[in-house]
């Protein structure tokens, strides 16, 4: 399915949806939300893969259970960040897009989630991040390894990390919804 896609169409607040035929790769059925773009970089956060590693077992300061963590990705795997949408409670959030916020006040992030004021429909929590160099994303999406679609704030923080894939490519529409419903293993098909 050929796609022809504007270079303006990269940008902050798009989602990087991952062919179905990307397999044995960090990326196989990921989407990505974009958070930074520019002519020297690009930097994304993978929204739909959980990790086993526990929280508390990260930041050693505040006692915290099962709090949900993610891989953003295979860069740098030391790099804790986060999204939210309450920015009425943690400044200095970045607006990816409309509700997603990227980071602000790790210390305001922690002390709300601790006394539950903050809950995890309303934040998610990523050790490390997808990037890529100049011009590297743009060859990506060119030779069709990731398909392009606005996000949405029921997208990163209410729809199950286990459906993200599939719900974003049925969304898409028309072939994609084909698309959507290719068996993980086609060999079990």
């Amino acid at each position: 399915m050929p796609l022809h896609y504007m270079e303006d169409e990269l940008k902050p607040g798009v989602l990087l949806i991952s062919e179905p035929f990307l397999e044995g790769s960090a990326f196989h059925r990921s989407v990505v939300l974009l958070c930074e773009h520019s002519n020297s970089h690009s930097f994304g956060l993978i929204l739909n893969q959980k990790q086993e590693v526990v929280f508390d077992s990260i930041v050693d300061e505040k006692v915290l259970e099962n709090v949900p963590l993610f891989s953003g990705g295979p860069v740098d795997p030391t790099i804790m960040q986060f999204l939210h949408r309450r920015p009425d409670l943690i400044p200095d959030g970045i607006e990816i897009s409309k509700g997603i916020f990227w980071s602000g006040s790790f210390e305001k992030a922690i002390e709300h989630v601790v006394s539950g004021a903050i809950n995890f429909k309303e934040i998610k929590f990523f050790i490390g991040y997808s990037g890529w160099g100049a011009g590297q994303l743009a060859r990506e999406v060119k030779q069709n390894a990731w398909y392009l679609h606005p996000a949405r704030e029921d997208y990163v923080f209410d729809e199950s990390n286990k459906n993200l894939w599939r719900t974003v490519l049925y969304d898409k529409g028309g072939d994609f919804r084909v698309l959507s419903t290719y068996p993980d293993d086609p060999t079990l098909n």
